[in-house]
């Protein structure tokens, strides 16, 4: 990585420029993939509510209760203003519900999308997200 005299190689320079970016990156995005674990845990518990015959609309507030402290996600003002308010966001609209009268299977399914500004740029991404929940409740 060093000279003999003491200067730093090109490719050291590259290698703890990769090094300091992918520290950087996963600060910035791991967090939004630890809230994802969380929505897969209220999804699991939704499902499992199932198995006592709770109706669809009950099954959706559990996953809505359950994710509503998690995170932050971006809303517009009436200012036309973007702005940070805690909680996913989840509306019933992105949660789907299936079930099988024959097999007693249910499938539940949630999808949404958390936007990730890079600081100290105004960078912007849009992570999307997927949580399935399919079977048996119960089992």
């Amino acid at each position: 990585m060093r000279h003999p005299s003491g200067k730093i190689s090109l490719g050291g320079l590259v290698l703890l420029t990769l090094i300091v970016g992918g520290i950087y990156v996963g600060v910035m995005v791991v967090p939004f993939y630890v809230d994802n674990l969380d929505v897969k845990e209220a999804v699991a518990a939704a499902h499992n509510r199932a198995a006592q015959g709770a109706p669809d609309d009950s099954l959706r507030n559990t996953i809505i209760e359950r994710t509503s402290d998690l995170g932050t996600h971006w809303e517009r003002d009436q200012f036309d203003r973007d702005i940070l308010v805690p909680g996913l966001g989840l509306t019933p609209e992105q949660i789907s519900i299936e079930r099988s009268d024959v097999t007693g299977k249910v499938r539940i399914e949630v999808e949404y999308s958390r936007r990730v500004r890079f600081k100290p740029t105004s960078h912007v991404r849009t992570l999307k997200f997927r949580v399935v929940q399919d079977g048996i409740p119960g089992q």
